[in-house]
């Protein structure tokens, strides 16, 4: 990924209105990046507020980081509200999507991510197969699309290679939707390592990596699950899965292995610091006791665990416990990790009969769960606005009806509780901006790619 520092220059600064630096937002501050897109230094010199780029009007914030993505259910948005069968919308998508098709639904579902401020995605790959079933043409064909997706786009990927080798608890690979299916998982680490090389040989380290993932100890055995671990552990890669996601898949695995999903897999050593664990609903007192001993990482999506009319994790428990909540967009119900933080907020509140749901004060907790909690389940570089960090930001226009008013006492929460998407002004990754005046420079053909990929699919 280039920077956006100019051909011959050493060094691009910025001066907005105020600042966030972790703690809060801080005014009569510039901050500068190197040629390779790192912050190099905050100052308050009057000789570096005369040279840094004037971004009046706003504030920066650190940009934001989704934990947990699928790209290509955002052809899905709205066509499963009102089916019967909402599994069949999906069905079909599955049976018409090219590789081609992969690649614009993926651009879209980024740009709309990166309009929203978020600057980096933990993408779920599950696509490992063409619609009949039959291998790629070329190994790992949907992987490389999304990856160049992102690229295309701007925003950093950690791309998560998700095993799906059974249906159920119990089931086998014939329960499984064709394009789902890994094959054995020696065949399925075969081909994560050809992955590995090639996104490590195209890309900047810090732009796309990749990561392992579980669809659920469901579709992975434990055998299985724990040769998954063991590659990601030798390859020091991120390690994330579904698990605690309904009362009836719970139930299943008790039957099956008499034991917890968690409790299975930390007696087995698969839960560490590495290991993020999506959806966690249904967490027992002694799960969420192991998750926070291992400093293990939730990651939470609550607009689609609303969507499907399911709740909320204990996320105070696993707070004290010592585990670290992130945020997802999941199924792309909507793409803004704000509007996920605002939602689980309100869930928590809900669910408490009180005023208070994440935490006392919620905004800095929440925001922390965007960014900071995000890069860590990912490995990502980003995340907060420190030295040795990227210059990954986000401005928002201070004069918005949404945010006038705001001082620097008040304004994360008014972020938080209040954002509109049209207050976004500039999205900036790696010090190289992506999104000026809310918009990107290739809005026009990325959503008409996206819109004629939906007339094939739908028709």
């Amino acid at each position: 990924m280039k920077s956006g520092v100019p051909h011959g220059a050493t060094e691009l600064g910025w001066l907005p209105d105020c600042v966030y630096t972790g703690e809060k937002f801080e005014t009569g501050l510039a901050f500068f990046a190197d040629a390779v897109g790192r912050i190099t230094r905050f100052s308050r010199e009057p000789a570096d507020l005369a040279i840094a780029r004037r971004l009046e009007g706003q504030a920066a914030l650190p940009g934001l980081v989704n934990a947990h993505s699928h790209a290509f259910h955002r052809a899905l948005r709205g066509r499963t509200e009102r089916e019967p069968r909402p599994r069949a919308a999906e069905e079909r998508l599955l049976e018409r999507m090219t590789d081609e098709d992969v690649f614009d639904l993926a651009r879209l579902a980024f740009l709309e991510l990166l309009l929203s401020g978020i600057t980096c995605v933990g993408e779920f790959l599950f696509l490992h197969r063409m619609p009949d079933g039959r291998p790629w043409p070329e190994v790992n064909q949907a992987g490389r699309a999304i990856v160049r997706a992102a690229h295309d786009v701007g925003i950093r990927i950690a791309l998560l290679n998700v095993a799906v080798l059974r249906g159920d608890f119990g089931g086998g690979e014939s329960t499984v939707p064709p394009r789902y299916r890994s094959g054995t998982v020696e065949a399925f680490l075969r081909d994560t390592e050809a992955l590995r090389v090639a996104v490590e040989k195209e890309f900047a380290a810090d732009e796309a990596w990749l990561g392992v993932g579980a669809g659920s100890l469901a579709q992975v055995p434990l055998d299985a699950f724990k040769a998954l671990a063991g590659y990601a552990r030798a390859q020091r890669m991120r390690l994330h899965a579904h698990g605690a996601t309904t009362a009836a898949e719970t139930q299943a695995g008790m039957a099956e292995y008499g034991r917890s999903e968690v409790g299975l897999l930390a007696e087995h050593g698969i839960v560490d610091k590495r290991f993020t664990l999506v959806d966690a609903r249904l967490l027992s007192d002694d799960d969420v006791k192991l998750l926070g001993a291992a400093r293990a990482m939730v990651a939470v999506t609550p607009s689609s665990a609303a969507q499907l009319g399911l709740g909320v994790p204990p996320v105070e428990k696993l707070l004290a416990a010592g585990a670290g909540i992130a945020l997802g967009t999941d199924r792309q119900v909507q793409s803004s990790l704000v509007e996920e933080a605002r939602l689980l907020e309100y869930q928590l509140r809900g669910a408490r009969g009180q005023r208070s749901g994440f935490a006392a004060d919620a905004a800095p907790a929440l925001f922390q769960a965007a960014t900071v909690t995000g890069a860590r389940s990912l490995g990502a570089t980003g995340g907060a606005l420190e030295v040795g960090r990227p210059a990954d930001f986000f401005t928002v226009n201070l004069y918005d009806p949404a945010l006038a008013g705001a001082d620097p006492g008040t304004l994360l929460a008014n972020v938080l509780f209040a954002l509109e998407r049209r207050a976004i002004r500039d999205v900036w990754v790696g010090a190289r901006q992506r999104v000026a005046n809310g918009r990107h420079a290739a809005h026009g053909p990325i959503v008409g790619r996206f819109v004629e990929a939906q007339r094939r699919i739908w028709a």
